[in-house]
């Protein structure tokens, strides 16, 4: 990333103080491809857990999905980086510990890649949301940076992120990231995920 590009944004931890400017975010329908109404709360629940009255539209996540994260913001159990253009919030990316963010372990083919940690301590980059007006602007590629930061910040260890390597499917399912942008981070691919239309790997970095 340029210097140039690189100062063109500031970025800030969700948190409390910083909610509104994530629901700032959040709310763009239409901008931010399915974060309206996932609000980065895929990650954040086991496969196996069961909602009761699970909702029958996007519509109807939205509202459940934007009242939980709420709820875990307040809890201190959500985790992630804002990424701004002056004073407006147009990006984000969402890291959290190996317990915050359990989906994954849930997928048979993640689990059969029996990945081993040692002694370290496992941290998760899931997702990022960009407003589509600053797509292709270095935007993710900010947050990504901020984020591992704020990790080696709280200790280090290593670092997974499931990034796509290649889809015929559309920006909005690129949502966990490119492998060439976690590479350029310094991430190394450890094995393949996900296969299909969208495929994705595992990559790791310990820091």
């Amino acid at each position: 990333m340029s210097a140039r590009v690189q100062s063109e944004y500031s970025t800030q931890e969700l948190s409390k103080r910083t909610w509104p400017d994530f629901e700032r975010l959040f709310l763009k329908q239409g901008v931010v491809g399915d974060g309206w109404w996932c609000w980065c709360m895929h990650h954040q629940r086991p496969r196996s857990v069961p909602l009761r009255e699970e909702p029958g539209t996007r519509a109807e996540w939205a509202v459940r999905n934007h009242q939980e994260k709420r709820k875990l913001v307040e809890n201190g159990c959500a985790h992630g980086i804002l990424v701004y253009a002056g004073r407006e919030p147009v990006g984000w990316c969402q890291y959290g510990s190996r317990e915050e963010l359990p989906r994954v372990d849930s997928s048979p083919r993640y689990r059969s890649l029996a990945l081993e940690n040692g002694a370290e301590k496992m941290w998760r980059i899931t997702c990022f949301v960009v407003d589509k007006e600053y797509r292709r602007r270095g935007v993710a590629g900010a947050g990504l940076k901020a984020a591992l930061e704020t990790i080696r910040r709280k200790g280090g260890g290593l670092v997974e992120a499931y990034p796509v390597s290649k889809t015929d499917q559309g920006s909005n399912y690129i949502y966990s990231g490119t492998v060439s942008m976690f590479e350029k981070a310094g991430f190394k691919t450890i094995a393949p995920l996900a296969t299909g239309r969208t495929a994705t790997v595992v990559m790791q970095k310990t820091i």
